[in-house]
Protein backbone atom coordinates (compact mmCIF):
# COMPACT_ATOMS: atom_id res chain seq x y z
CA UNK A 1 0.00 0.00 0.00
CA UNK A 2 1.08 3.61 -0.43
CA UNK A 3 2.96 5.25 2.38
CA UNK A 4 1.03 8.32 3.51
CA UNK A 5 2.69 11.71 3.55
CA UNK A 6 0.81 14.73 4.62
CA UNK A 7 0.47 18.23 3.32
CA UNK A 8 2.42 19.86 0.56
CA UNK A 9 4.64 16.96 -0.49
CA UNK A 10 1.72 14.52 -0.83
CA UNK A 11 -0.15 16.94 -3.05
CA UNK A 12 3.02 17.60 -5.02
CA UNK A 13 3.60 13.93 -5.84
CA UNK A 14 -0.02 13.21 -6.69
CA UNK A 15 -0.42 16.10 -9.20
CA UNK A 16 3.02 16.81 -10.73
CA UNK A 17 1.78 18.60 -13.87
CA UNK A 18 -0.44 20.95 -11.87
CA UNK A 19 2.42 21.83 -9.53
CA UNK A 20 4.80 22.32 -12.47
CA UNK A 21 2.38 24.87 -13.95
CA UNK A 22 2.05 26.63 -10.59
CA UNK A 23 5.84 26.74 -10.06
CA UNK A 24 6.38 28.04 -13.60
CA UNK A 25 3.71 30.73 -13.21
CA UNK A 26 5.13 31.94 -9.88
CA UNK A 27 8.68 31.80 -11.21
CA UNK A 28 7.74 33.79 -14.35
CA UNK A 29 5.78 36.38 -12.33
CA UNK A 30 8.64 36.95 -9.90
CA UNK A 31 11.16 37.12 -12.76
CA UNK A 32 9.06 39.71 -14.59
CA UNK A 33 8.50 41.67 -11.38
CA UNK A 34 12.26 41.77 -10.77
CA UNK A 35 12.83 42.88 -14.36
CA UNK A 36 10.24 45.67 -14.10
CA UNK A 37 11.60 46.73 -10.72
CA UNK A 38 15.20 46.97 -11.90
CA UNK A 39 14.42 48.43 -15.30
CA UNK A 40 11.68 50.98 -14.67
CA UNK A 41 11.26 51.66 -10.94
CA UNK A 42 14.71 51.47 -9.38
CA UNK A 43 17.14 52.09 -12.22
CA UNK A 44 20.29 51.24 -10.36
CA UNK A 45 23.13 48.88 -11.26
CA UNK A 46 23.18 47.55 -7.71
CA UNK A 47 19.51 46.49 -7.95
CA UNK A 48 20.22 44.75 -11.26
CA UNK A 49 23.12 42.94 -9.64
CA UNK A 50 21.10 42.04 -6.57
CA UNK A 51 18.10 40.75 -8.50
CA UNK A 52 19.64 38.92 -11.43
CA UNK A 53 23.00 37.82 -10.10
CA UNK A 54 21.86 36.82 -6.63
CA UNK A 55 18.10 36.41 -6.23
CA UNK A 56 17.25 35.02 -9.68
CA UNK A 57 19.71 32.08 -9.59
CA UNK A 58 18.70 31.24 -6.02
CA UNK A 59 15.00 31.41 -6.92
CA UNK A 60 15.48 29.19 -9.98
CA UNK A 61 17.61 26.70 -8.07
CA UNK A 62 15.15 26.55 -5.14
CA UNK A 63 12.08 26.14 -7.35
CA UNK A 64 13.63 23.29 -9.34
CA UNK A 65 14.97 21.71 -6.14
CA UNK A 66 11.57 21.70 -4.43
CA UNK A 67 9.82 20.33 -7.49
CA UNK A 68 12.42 17.60 -8.18
CA UNK A 69 12.50 16.57 -4.53
CA UNK A 70 8.73 16.07 -4.54
CA UNK A 71 8.21 14.59 -8.02
CA UNK A 72 11.58 13.46 -9.26
CA UNK A 73 13.02 14.82 -12.48
CA UNK A 74 10.29 15.53 -15.01
CA UNK A 75 11.32 16.87 -18.39
CA UNK A 76 8.50 19.40 -18.65
CA UNK A 77 9.26 21.35 -15.47
CA UNK A 78 12.82 22.61 -15.85
CA UNK A 79 12.92 22.80 -19.62
CA UNK A 80 9.72 24.83 -19.82
CA UNK A 81 11.71 27.67 -18.24
CA UNK A 82 13.94 28.13 -21.29
CA UNK A 83 11.15 29.05 -23.77
CA UNK A 84 9.81 31.56 -21.24
CA UNK A 85 13.23 33.18 -20.91
CA UNK A 86 13.73 33.06 -24.70
CA UNK A 87 10.39 34.82 -25.28
CA UNK A 88 11.28 37.54 -22.78
CA UNK A 89 14.74 37.88 -24.30
CA UNK A 90 13.24 38.38 -27.76
CA UNK A 91 10.31 40.59 -26.78
CA UNK A 92 12.06 42.97 -24.36
CA UNK A 93 15.16 44.72 -25.61
CA UNK A 94 16.26 45.67 -22.09
CA UNK A 95 16.13 42.02 -21.01
CA UNK A 96 19.23 41.45 -23.17
CA UNK A 97 21.25 43.81 -21.00
CA UNK A 98 21.22 41.41 -18.05
CA UNK A 99 24.70 40.08 -17.48
CA UNK A 100 25.63 37.27 -17.03
CA UNK A 101 23.49 35.89 -19.80
CA UNK A 102 20.03 35.02 -18.50
CA UNK A 103 20.03 31.74 -20.47
CA UNK A 104 23.20 30.54 -18.76
CA UNK A 105 21.94 31.53 -15.34
CA UNK A 106 18.61 29.78 -15.94
CA UNK A 107 20.26 26.66 -17.32
CA UNK A 108 22.68 26.28 -14.41
CA UNK A 109 19.99 27.02 -11.83
CA UNK A 110 17.53 24.51 -13.23
CA UNK A 111 20.08 21.74 -13.84
CA UNK A 112 21.71 22.00 -10.42
CA UNK A 113 18.36 22.47 -8.63
CA UNK A 114 16.75 19.51 -10.38
CA UNK A 115 19.80 17.32 -9.90
CA UNK A 116 20.19 18.05 -6.21
CA UNK A 117 16.43 17.76 -5.64
CA UNK A 118 16.38 14.37 -7.37
CA UNK A 119 19.09 13.15 -5.00
CA UNK A 120 16.85 13.91 -2.01
CA UNK A 121 13.65 12.58 -3.65
CA UNK A 122 11.79 9.63 -2.15
CA UNK A 123 12.24 7.21 -5.06
CA UNK A 124 9.99 4.47 -3.67
CA UNK A 125 7.09 6.85 -3.11
CA UNK A 126 7.49 8.40 -6.57
CA UNK A 127 7.46 4.95 -8.20
CA UNK A 128 4.38 3.98 -6.18
CA UNK A 129 2.61 7.16 -7.28
CA UNK A 130 3.50 6.48 -10.93
CA UNK A 131 2.20 2.90 -10.64
CA UNK A 132 -1.02 4.08 -8.95
CA UNK A 133 -1.61 6.66 -11.71
CA UNK A 134 -0.96 4.05 -14.40
CA UNK A 135 -3.31 1.58 -12.71
CA UNK A 136 -6.01 4.23 -12.43
CA UNK A 137 -5.59 5.15 -16.07
CA UNK A 138 -5.76 1.51 -17.19
CA UNK A 139 -8.50 0.67 -14.66
CA UNK A 140 -6.37 -2.09 -13.20
CA UNK A 141 -7.12 -0.95 -9.70
CA UNK A 142 -10.68 -2.31 -9.97
CA UNK A 143 -11.22 -5.86 -8.77
CA UNK A 144 -12.30 -8.33 -11.39
CA UNK A 145 -15.67 -9.96 -10.73
CA UNK A 146 -16.99 -12.84 -12.74
CA UNK A 147 -20.49 -12.26 -14.05
CA UNK A 148 -21.48 -15.92 -14.39
CA UNK A 149 -20.33 -17.10 -10.97
CA UNK A 150 -22.90 -15.92 -8.44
Amino acid sequence: MLKKRSGFSDSLTSHPVRWACIFLAVWACVTNAMFLLTNYVLQDAFMLFLCFMLLYPIMTLAGCFIYARGCGIRIYMPFAMLPIVAAEYILFENFRAIQPNIFVTTLFGMLFGSGIGNIFADKKLIEQQKKARRDRRLHEDKKYRKILDD
